[in-house]
């Protein structure tokens, strides 16, 4: 790296939305294979305390959840003071990514909470992710306000 040159940004995916549904799958898979012996939410309780998650909800309610602002706010810290000033990050926000029957949509609401959290973690940016065709125009118009809302202060 030149150090001449500003860093590079790097992107960081949040997938607040999806991701309960998406991580509720992964302690299901992990503890049928290598952690069997583990009780199933002790092991979301390990890998929640693991990358400082906080408190998500309940395995059986993790899909239908998804996973919270505060959840944003922290991992978006915690990638932020992992790369010590040296790239900027652009948190990815879902706002439309597909998810199950039975899973968390993404709402104008959800959109608003999980975009001031990141921008109140200090992102230098952000990505709404994944497709715009995905994307519901009341979801856009959320995330558009909360950097409004957060630029006024």
């Amino acid at each position: 790296m030149n150090p001449s040159q500003p860093p590079l940004p790097r992107r960081q995916f949040i997938k607040n939305n999806c991701g309960g549904e998406r991580y509720a799958n992964f302690i299901r898979n992990v503890g049928s294979t290598v952690f069997r012996d583990v009780p199933k939410e002790e092991l979301l309780r390990l890998n929640n305390h693991l990358p400082n998650y906080g408190d998500e909800a309940k395995l059986g309610d993790l899909a239908t959840a998804g996973l919270s602002p505060d959840y944003v706010f922290r991992e978006t810290r915690r990638v932020l003071d992992g790369v010590q000033g040296k790239c900027k990050i652009l948190p990815g926000i879902d706002i439309g990514i597909p998810t199950g029957k039975n899973s968390r949509k993404a709402s104008p609401d959800d959109t608003y909470a999980a975009v001031a959290a990141a921008i109140k973690a200090g992102a230098d940016g952000l990505i709404l992710s994944r497709k715009y065709s995905e994307m519901r125009l009341a979801n856009l118009a959320a995330a558009g306000r909360a950097v409004r809302d957060f630029v006024k202060g």
